[in-house]
């Protein structure tokens, strides 16, 4: 079944889009619990996902058959059984025990099976690369790895939804504040509360963004756009499911292209690595405060910003702290080609 070979390229290709395909439907049956009336497991929802592991099957079988399939995907093509199995699961939890809605969709066991499955899946790419850096010479080269990290990202939004937007944005403004009433200290919390969630969301969106670009960006020699392009389809999905009546699609597209930007500029130019750990700091901060500072500038031009200047502000900082953190967490290792 396993190939001589340490890499096959179409291969890695084929596996990275057939997952990112997957983990996009997740999303789009994630729309449809909140968009359309779910009453039964066979929805063209669930179809969009199923048919891309039959599509996935029928790849592997044939590299298999072939002798074709690289020894990297020897424990990353143990997702698939992972994936029948949660898939079988997710039919016997609908049937007894009905549809999840909101927040139980995101956590039910099978829907996290599903999850785990692909994430091993789509490993397969990642260890290729790590194995191959010398052979990924161009963006073209690098496509695998880019689509097999977006996924991975993509699959981090499904499983924390309820944590993707910190709500800054006027729609999500709390009631005014009316004094003296019985209501005014009630008010007063549900304000401190929705605007200390909203920036506990920036915390923890800062380190996934500082998090993959750390990543990326020391451990292969990535070409201008791959920290953009890794962003864009890994944040699409999440923002097209849960931006509704609201600008959240544009304004995720205008940041991740903003973050994007600012990390290819800085490892094009400053090969952020063990050596220039300088580099390497500026990495972590850079690109999660301009993904948040870029976030506030469109909310503010679109909608409106309901936080003050000093939530608002504090936030970036922050964003920029989380990510300059990782980078004393993580200190990078030498790599070898």
């Amino acid at each position: 079944m396993f190939a001589p070979v340490e890499r096959n390229a179409r291969f890695d290709l084929v596996v990275s889009v057939i997952t990112l395909w997957i983990s996009c439907g997740f999303f789009l049956d994630a729309w449809a619990h909140g968009h359309v009336p779910v009453e039964t497991f066979f929805t063209p929802y669930h179809g969009v996902f199923y048919s891309g592991m039959l599509a996935l099957l029928i790849v592997v079988a044939i590299y298999a058959a072939r002798g074709a399939v690289p020894p990297s995907y020897r424990y990353p093509l143990l997702g698939i059984p992972i994936f029948i199995a949660a898939g079988f699961g997710d039919l016997l939890w609908h049937h007894f025990l009905g549809i999840e809605e909101g927040i139980d969709a995101l956590l039910s066991p099978t829907h996290q099976g599903l999850g785990l499955g692909i994430f091993f899946i789509s490993a397969g790419p990642i260890v290729s690369a790590l194995r191959n850096r010398s052979a990924l010479r161009t963006l073209a080269d690098q496509l695998p790895l880019i689509f097999a990290l977006a996924t991975w990202i993509e699959l981090v939004h499904f499983g924390t939804a309820y944590a993707f937007d910190p709500g800054a944005g006027r729609m999500n403004a709390p009631p005014a504040i009316a004094p003296f009433t019985p209501d005014y200290l009630t008010a007063i919390a549900l304000g401190y509360y929705k605007s200390g969630m909203g920036v506990l969301v920036v915390l923890f969106q800062s380190t996934i963004m500082a998090g993959f670009a750390l990543f990326a960006g020391t451990r292969f020699p990535l070409r201008p756009g791959s920290l953009t392009l890794m962003y864009l389809l890994g944040n699409f999905a999440a923002a097209a499911a849960f931006t509704n009546d609201t600008p959240l699609l544009a304004t995720v597209i205008g940041m991740s292209i903003a973050a994007g930007i600012v990390g290819d500029a800085i490892v094009a130019q400053l090969r952020p690595s063990p050596e220039r750990i300088r580099a390497y700091r500026l990495l972590g901060a850079a690109v999660p405060a301009s993904y948040f500072a870029t976030y506030f500038v469109i909310t503010a031009a679109v909608e409106r910003v309901w936080w003050d200047w000093n939530v608002m502000l504090g936030a970036i900082i922050w964003a920029g702290v989380i990510g300059f953190g990782l980078t004393l967490l993580s200190q990078p290792r030498l790599q070898k080609a």
